[in-house]
């Protein structure tokens, strides 16, 4: 019994520990959409926009000012219930929160 409970606050100890902002059950829903028409497509990628509190401009700054490379794609997503930047310079693949601007993950890009 002891190890069941201790599996179920895994999650929430996981989520706790994080020092990014996340969205809000509404917020994350809200931009979840399962209908894929265009129309719907642009409207998804306008209430991202308008949830984020770090825009492109700031978030190519962090990512100059963390691997000292430009970034040379960059996309608005979301990740769970984390709305993130997700880009990639020459060597690294990042994700930043479009709330707070943490730098949620960094690793190199592995080359053959």
């Amino acid at each position: 019994m002891k190890y069941l409970s201790s599996l179920l606050l895994i999650p929430i100890f996981a989520l706790a520990s994080s020092d990014s902002t996340p969205m809000t059950p509404l917020e994350h829903s809200s931009i979840h959409g399962y209908n894929k028409a265009p129309l719907v497509n642009i409207k998804v990628d306008q209430k991202k926009r308008e949830l984020r509190n770090i825009d492109e401009a700031q978030a190519r700054e962090i990512i100059k000012k963390e691997t000292n490379e430009e970034a040379t794609d960059i996309d608005l997503t979301h990740v769970g219930i984390y709305l993130v930047y997700k880009a990639k310079t020459k060597n690294y693949k990042l994700q930043i929160n479009a709330i707070d601007g943490v730098v949620m993950k960094k690793e190199p890009i592995k080359r053959v």
